[in-house]
């Protein structure tokens, strides 16, 4: 999979509107942790800053987390030729990792698997412990992702920029221009 999807393949930091341009580029030594509804952009800004960071040399990797715990679930069939360490190990040792759509396979309310949880953990800890930055993307909030996993998780992503794009889909929006 490429770190920068081929939809926005063209996206820049110079494109961002003024006041997320700002957030996205001053200081996130844990990363970032970008929530949203569907269509507010969160895609994009992860595909500009890694676009960015690719440009500067460094390693970025990318991933949607659900594809992440389906390819680690695979490992458990007999015939698995990776073990999920091998998976796993790109993601824990790149520059910056990208994480996509945190959180999402579950509706409001309802608690992530205790194999999501420890993927998830392994990810944040290991990243943080390591002083290598971790971007995130999920439709749910702070407050609802630490409901869906575990107060760890909420207070690691607590030290990360939070960033809110809101509830109106730019999709929308420019579909009807």
């Amino acid at each position: 999979m490429s770190v920068v999807p081929e939809r926005y393949i063209d996206a820049t930091i110079n494109q961002l509107p003024v006041k997320l341009r700002s957030k996205v580029s001053g200081e996130a030594t844990e990363g970032i942790f970008m929530w949203g509804a569907t269509g507010t952009g969160k895609t994009y800004t992860m595909a500009a800053l890694a676009s960015k960071f690719i440009t500067a040399g460094f390693i970025c990797q990318r991933l949607h987390y659900e594809m992440l715990c389906l390819k680690l679930r695979d490992t458990f069939n007999p015939k698995a030729v990776q073990t999920e360490l091998q998976i796993i190990e790109p993601f824990l040792e790149c520059d910056m990792l990208f994480i996509e759509d945190v959180g999402t396979t579950k509706s409001m309310g309802h608690l992530e698997s205790d194999f999501s949880l420890r993927v998830f953990y392994i990810l944040l800890d290991i990243r943080l412990e390591h002083m290598r930055p971790t971007y995130i993307t999920s439709n749910k909030s702070l407050e609802n992702l630490t409901k869906s996993f575990d107060e760890r998780i909420g207070d690691r992503l607590k030290t990360f920029v939070i960033i809110n794009l809101g509830t109106k889909s730019r999709r929308e929006v420019s579909r009807l221009k």
